[in-house]
Parts: C-alpha cells; structure tokens; sequence
C-alpha cells in the first residue's frame, strides 16, 4: 500500500504536484478531508478548524475572545445583576470552559490544542492503515514518521515563485497573495514548532525535498512518481 507526504512552503506547489501524482498513481488526494473529519469528530465546523490552522490565536485574540464568549452566553443566561454580563457570568466562570461550549463549536479559539492535534493525528493515521493515499500538509511526514510504507516529501521555493502560485491559486493581486503566503506560512512555521517542536523544513523529516522554483509541477510529479514506483 502506497502512502505519499507532501508537506512544504506555502504556495510551493503541495496542491497541484499532489493531485497530479495521485492521477498517475491512482491514488487518493487527501487534502482538506483531513479537515472535514477532524471537525465532525470534534463536532466543529471546517471553516472552524482551518482558521485555526491557517492563523494561530495570539494571547491578546484569545483573551479578546474568550471575553466575548463570556458576554454572549451571560446575555442568554443571566437575567438582572451586572448590566454587561448579568448573573450568568458566575454560572459561566464556575465551569470549564469546554463545558459551556455545547452547540457545535463555529470558532478557532474554541478548540483545545490537544483536541485539535489528537483529532488531526488521528484522521492521518487511519488514511495511512487504509493505505493508496496522497495526503497533503498538516504535517503528515511527523505523524507518519516511521510508517514502513511512506514516502515523506518536502517542497520549498522562492518567496516570489510562491505569491505568483497563490495568486493563481485564489484569483486574487501578487499584493493580497503576498499577504496570505506571509500569514500562511507563519502559521505552519508555528504549527510545527508548537507541536512537534522541529523546524518546519527540516531536512531530517523527508525522504526528499524539491525546489518548486526549478521544478515545474510536472517535472516534481515525475520525481515523486520515480521514486516509489
């Protein structure tokens, strides 16, 4: 059973190299899949799941949030009492926060970091037992690391070769594609730090790393191919 990672700089290609590969090996592309069964199994929506992917919450935005959290289930809540927050405020405070959290969550700071990766690691592991799979991103070389029938690949690229791709990608300027490669590739620098505590694109994770800006899709694509044919 074949299983190929595909991990790499934003806009360095994953996509495109990965359904390209999953068409001439007949395999499965999992991309945003991973997304939409971690989120059913911790009853979130995916719009949920991938900010809290694509944008890490700092400190301020979980506070500023959480704070928000308080106001709206205080208002539905507390009748009387503190004109902003009402007597529900004392209910909210006395319990877990996930406890308050009953209808399904809509938010990024509404998912636990533990939730968050245990779902995610658990969805990757199950598509790499059913094997015949492309899986993109989300660090799947680290949560595979060791899997006998693997293949661990990295991309990387030139910041400008990267804004062009996501521009493309999203049909929007080389300035708004700037942008979301620069927020982007924050967030995946941070995921992998945060979580695995290892460099992003550190070599020691890939069987092979290729440099989009050389390689068009195609000519990755073959590569990848080669190697596990």
């Amino acid at each position: 059973m074949t299983v190929i990672t595909i991990n790499g700089q934003i806009g360095a290609g994953g996509q495109e190299i990965g359904a390209e590969v999953a068409k001439r090996l007949h395999l499965d592309y999992v991309d945003r899949l991973i997304l939409a069964e971690a989120a059913k199994r911790l009853s979130a929506t995916v719009e949920a799941l991938a900010e809290r992917e694509q944008r890490p919450l700092t400190r301020n935005k979980r506070i500023a949030r959480f704070l928000q959290t308080l106001v709206e289930r205080s208002a539905v809540s507390g009748v009387g009492g503190d004109p902003y927050f009402g007597d529900g405020i004392g209910v909210v405070l006395g319990q877990e926060y996930q406890d308050t959290v009953k209808e399904p969550i809509t938010r990024a700071d509404q998912v636990r970091d533990e939730q968050f990766i245990e779902a995610t690691r658990t969805v990757i592991q199950e598509l790499a037992r059913a094997g015949n799979a492309v899986i993109i991103g989300r660090a799947s070389n680290l949560i595979l690391k060791g899997y006998p029938d693997a293949l661990h690949v990295g991309l990387v690229s030139t910041v400008g070769s990267r804004v062009k791709v996501m521009a493309e990608r999203e049909g929007v300027s080389l300035q708004e594609a700037e942008r979301r490669v620069n927020e982007a590739e924050r967030a995946r620098v941070a995921f992998f730090r945060k979580f695995f505590r290892v460099s992003a694109d550190d070599p020691a994770n890939f069987h092979m790393i290729l440099n989009t800006h050389a390689l068009d899709s195609e000519r990755a694509a073959s590569i990848i191919v080669h190697a596990v044919s």
